[in-house]
């Protein structure tokens, strides 16, 4: 009996009797733990950072900034392919999935990341033009659905099959990616760029918090599964991520600062302050929505 299903064992049933009971995974709604526990954190994290630099390299196709490209591209494949690899384990037995692009959203995701990775390389060596710039959009913006896509699909998860949540993602890489460009303006020297970026700061802002109010709304009006995942997020597990890295860093600071400069008077150290809050708080968002997805029980109570 593999490694792996001992210690199912033993958090199903631990000595003490406190475990699951073999039968309340089919009556009572049961947390997901593949995707967040353990080795399945390098995938919140192997999405995230994939997600920002396609969102990164997006941003920078409408500036034509060169280095906005090659650190979205790199960003992209080093850090978000390598912390997928580390998820995925033994590359003798994952090389499998690219067969499969038909049926699997990871598959379609690898394909569409390799073919992200070699367009990106042609265009920063030939420079832009219109045919590149839109074909390297709609790429982009495919890796940047990707993660929430893969996760969209699985219907027994209310917290993750909720409409939003492909607009969500978008909205999410690019409003990060934003956030790096601008900052690269910023101690780039060109402060009338940066400064120029932020009205689209502020719509993107706008836009996520709209996101996110309706990710909340949606998931606790579709069902009791939807409603427990919610309340999840706010129970004593998640409540000081939820407080302090989603309301706090997510929404708070970067309505402050975006404040703050309102009417493009923009300030670096205040550009970097709002980069770094909207870097943690996404992340502590993700996690949540990864954490707090509860699986639909087999039986229904009477």
């Amino acid at each position: 009996m593999s490694k792996e299903i001992h210690e199912l064992e033993k958090i199903m049933f631990p000595p003490d009797g406190s475990g699951v009971k073999p039968y309340e995974w089919m009556i009572n709604p049961t947390r997901q733990r593949q995707w967040i526990d353990k080795q399945g954190i390098f995938l919140w994290l192997a999405f995230f950072f994939s997600e920002i630099g396609a969102g990164l390299y997006f941003v920078s196709l409408f500036y034509e900034y060169t280095p906005g490209l090659i650190l979205g591209w790199l960003v992209t494949l080093i850090l978000g392919g390598a912390i997928h690899v580390a998820y995925l384990g033994n590359p003798l037995r994952a090389w499998r999935m690219i067969m499969k692009p038909a049926t699997s959203e990871l598959s379609r995701g690898i394909w569409i990341i390799g073919a992200f990775a070699g367009l990106g390389f042609l265009q920063m060596l030939s420079g832009f033009n219109i045919v590149f710039n839109v074909i390297m959009g709609v790429l982009c913006l495919l890796i940047i659905s990707h993660g929430f896509a893969t996760m969209n699909v699985i219907r027994a998860l209310p917290a993750w099959s909720s409409n939003i949540v492909l607009p969500f993602s978008i909205i999410s890489g690019v409003w990060v990616g934003q956030q790096i460009l601008q900052f690269m303006f910023a101690v780039g020297g060109s402060a009338a760029l940066a400064s120029g970026m932020e009205v689209w700061a502020e719509i993107f802002f706008f836009a996520y918090f709209l996101c996110l109010v309706l990710y909340v709304w949606g998931t606790w009006h579709a069902n009791e599964i939807g409603q427990a995942s919610i309340k999840m997020m706010v129970g004593e597990e998640l409540k000081k991520i939820t407080l302090v890295g989603v309301l706090g860093l997510a929404v708070i600071l970067p309505l402050i600062f975006t404040l703050i400069m309102w009417g493009g008077e923009t300030n670096g150290v205040l550009i970097f302050l709002r980069l770094a809050a909207v870097f943690a708080g996404d992340l502590a968002v993700r996690y949540i929505i990864m954490k707090s997805a509860v699986y639909k029980p087999l039986l229904e109570r009477n």
